[in-house]
């Protein structure tokens, strides 16, 4: 089956992406309500180039850009009670993309990724910090041990085969919802994806 066949909706997230975080609660409730499976995805978004550089490389144009986003941002994650605090820096997102793909084989996504998100976006999370991951890895009940010998033996190709799928699915950024080749970009097309999912019920979020 090719994946653009596929019944399931592939989900795509970037752990430091704002729109992403606001995705979740309303995504899986979709997933929930549809009956329709949901596989997530990690996604690494060239923030780079979207946003202009480093903090300190951005043109005034983009420092607006940004600053507007988080202010949205702000506004939305309010209505789902959640806390998202502007960033100071662009965050590797390799290690905790890996990790996530870890906890997602051992059956543990969202113990793993539901504590973590929120103590990152409330900047009391160091996404980059090995001890931090693992840290939050025993605290989702996984073994330590296990994703170190995971992490050196199979990481890279789980990391390169999440990226050959978005490719493949034509995803630009996150986060993407992808159903039978059709994709969904943006927290705010969840409703656009219900109807496709099933068009005689009437979705709210």
């Amino acid at each position: 089956m090719h994946f653009q066949d596929s019944p399931v909706v592939d989900a795509f997230i970037d752990l430091r992406s704002p729109y992403s975080y606001l995705a979740l609660q309303p995504a899986r409730r979709l997933a929930e309500r549809s009956g329709t499976p949901f596989d997530w995805w990690p996604y690494i978004t060239d923030f780079r180039s979207a946003y202009g550089g480093e903090v300190e490389e951005r043109s005034r144009r983009d420092q607006a850009k940004v600053k507007y986003l988080y202010m949205d941002c702000r506004r939305l994650a309010r209505l789902q009670g959640l806390t998202i605090r502007a960033t100071t820096k662009l965050w590797d997102a390799t290690l905790g993309s890996e990790a996530m793909l870890f906890a997602k084989a051992r059956g543990r996504l969202w113990a793993f990724c539901d504590p973590l998100l929120a103590a990152f976006w409330r900047r009391e999370f160091d996404l980059e910090s090995p001890a931090e991951i693992e840290a939050a890895l025993t605290a989702a009940g996984l073994d330590v041990d296990d994703w170190r010998l995971w992490q050196a033996s199979e990481a890279p190709a789980a990391r390169a085969a999440a990226q050959t799928r978005a490719e493949a699915l034509g995803v630009f950024g996150a986060p993407t919802f992808v159903y039978k080749g059709e994709l969904f970009w943006g927290s705010d097309r969840l409703g656009l994806l219900a109807e496709t999912l099933d068009p005689l019920q009437p979705w709210t979020f």
